[in-house]
Parts: structure tokens; C-alpha cells; sequence
């Protein structure tokens, strides 16, 4: 590639500033979420919804797509190979579609559950095959298709594709490209807001219901619903932050807020009660209900539903994890 030809630096990083970089990507694809996965995977004393098991593995492979130059060795000096170069960038421009998509699709099964329980009904998995695969598969399919058109394009046009445009990463300079993956993430971000605010108005007219004297004494833990908004809204957040910087994108502040996006899901859920029941190993549960009280939500919302004052008579509760 000349000089005349090489693709113009938009975004103006520091050394300090890519370390920076590196490490949130770095630290959680290969510690902090595999360590939670482990946990979610194996432990008998945890159990997460196969939705929550993806949003790990798609920032799993956020964090180990980040770091493909570390490994080269290409960081920071001449340019990477072009395949190399393609390779990552392809993979980053993969990850919109898939973080937003995951998450689209843990904050969909949160709201599915919140209002088949808040209008009485039951709803699960096993009675809805169909949807849990497509939800399961949907997230892969987004990013697929994003990589396979930024390989393409990237492959099309060679001069294109570079280090030094984005810095912190490769990339490959295509106008339509960005827009298109654009467009699909801040649609899905979108309709993720609009779930948020739904089952955040559910839970209200509950609570509200509650006080009413309609429905039983509120009892429910709902750290885990809460703790999936808190996230939603960050993602949401840093996700449209960064996507604003396509348009604006000399300041690296977009890309590393984005990158920390897997530290806030090792710190929103890997400090759960009965994840750190797993992690402080050597402490003793202070008695049997801390030791089986948690946050899953659709246990949590099965205790509730015995309360419902339309029921013939208290249904069992029905563990289902979520």
C-alpha cells in the first residue's frame, strides 16, 4: 500500500490509551467471563437461562477479536498483513450485531417471563422449542452475516483495510458498510429500549397492585430483572455512543467506553449472592435459605404467582432457570 493510498488516521489514541484498551478486552475474555461461564456451566448451585450462557460467550469472543493483534505481536509498529488485518476487522465489525443482539435477546426472555407471570400464565421452554433456538441462534446469524459482508467488501478492496485508520484495531474503510451495521444495531437497540421500559412498567403497575392490597405482600428478590435493566441501559448506552462515532469518530473516548462494556457484565452479574457463594468457596452458607435463596428470576416470579387472587388454589412453585 503507498503512502498516497493509506486510508487517513481518524482516531487520535494515545500509547496509555490502547493499553487501556487491551486490558478491558483482555481481562475479561480471559479471566473474568470464563470464569462465570465455568461457574454458570458447571455449579449446582447456580443455574442461568441459556440466553445468559450467550451474552458471555458473545462477549468472550468481543474480548479475544480485540486482542488478535496482541497475539501477532502488531499492536503498535508497521502495519499488520492484510489478512491478518482483514481478519480482525471483520470480527470487530461483526461485534455490533452481536452484543446488541445478545442482549436484545436476555432482555426479550426477562420480559417474556415478567408478563406471562404478571397476566398469570406459564410460559416455558419446553413448550416453546422453536423460540428458544431462534433466540439461541439469532445473535450468530447477525454477526455471520456482518463478518461475511466486511470480509468481502474488505477482500474487494485491500487499500482499504487497515490499522492506523481506527488505531486501536483494524478496519476497513467502507461508508455503506458502517451505515448498514449502523442502522441494524441502533434498530435493536431500540426495540431493546422498548422492552426495558415495558417490563419496567409491569413490574411498577405490580408493586402498585401490591400496595392496592390486589396481590399479596411483596416478597420477591428481583436482583436479577434489576440488575438485566441496569445492564440493558448501559449497553445501550455505550453501544450508541459508539455507533456516533462513526460519524465523529477522531475522539477514542467511544471505543474504550464500548470495551468496558464486558467489565460491567462481570460486575453486574458476576456479583450475584450465588455467584459469590461459588467464588468465596471457603465460607459456610449462614444457613440453608441463604444458601438456596437467589436471583432466579423465574423461581422468583413462581413464589409470586402463588399470590394470585384469580387462582383456585396456590400452584407449586416450578423452578425454571433463567
Amino acid at each position: 500500500m503507498s503512502v498516497a493510498n493509506a486510508p487517513v488516521n481518524i482516531v487520535r489514541g494515545t500509547h496509555a490509551q490502547l493499553i487501556l484498551f487491551l486490558v478491558l478486552n483482555m481481562w475479561t475474555s480471559h479471566f473474568g467471563l470464563p470464569v462465570i461461564l465455568g461457574i454458570v456451566l458447571l455449579s449446582k448451585r447456580v443455574q442461568r437461562h441459556p440466553t445468559f450462557v450467550n451474552l458471555l460467550l458473545a462477549f468472550i469472543i468481543v474480548g479475544i477479536s480485540s486482542s488478535l493483534l496482541v497475539y501477532a505481536g502488531k499492536t503498535t509498529g508497521p502495519e499488520p498483513s492484510s489478512i491478518l488485518c482483514l481478519l480482525q476487522a471483520s470480527l470487530l465489525y461483526g461485534v455490533p450485531a452481536l452484543t446488541s443482539t445478545a442482549a436484545l435477546i436476555l432482555v426479550f426472555r426477562m420480559f417474556i417471563t415478567i408478563r406471562a407471570t404478571f397476566y398469570g400464565a406459564d410460559d416455558y421452554d419446553r413448550d416453546h422449542v422453536i423460540r428458544l433456538w431462534a433466540m439461541l441462534i439469532a445473535p450468530y446469524v447477525a454477526f455471520f452475516i456482518s463478518v461475511l459482508a466486511t470480509a468481502i467488501i474488505g477482500a474487494a478492496n485491500p487499500g482499504r483495510i487497515s490499522r492506523s485508520r481506527r488505531f486501536f484495531y483494524c478496519s476497513v474503510e467502507s461508508d455503506s458498510l458502517t451505515n448498514t451495521l449502523t442502522i441494524f444495531s441502533a434498530i435493536t437497540l431500540f426495540s431493546t429500549l422498548v422492552l426495558i421500559v415495558w417490563t419496567v412498567v409491569l413490574l411498577f403497575r405490580r408493586w402498585q397492585l401490591s400496595k392496592r392490597g390486589s396481590y399479596l405482600k411483596w416478597t420477591v428478590d428481583l436482583s436479577l430483572p434489576l440488575r438485566i435493566i441496569a445492564f440493558g441501559i448501559y449497553i445501550i448506552a455505550a453501544m450508541s455512543l459508539s455507533l456516533l462515532s462513526i460519524k465523529s469518530p477522531s475522539n477514542p473516548a467511544p471505543d474504550l467506553v464500548i470495551a468496558s462494556a464486558s467489565t460491567a457484565v462481570v460486575l453486574v452479574f458476576g456479583t450475584q449472592t450465588d455467584i459469590l457463594g461459588v467464588l468465596c468457596f471457603w465460607r459456610r452458607p449462614r444457613d440453608k435459605v441463604s444458601e438456596t435463596f437467589h436471583v432466579d428470576l423465574n423461581q422468583a416470579f413462581d413464589q409470586l404467582e402463588e399470590s394470585r387472587p384469580w387462582a383456585s388454589k396456590p400452584l407449586p412453585p416450578k423452578p425454571r432457570p433463567f
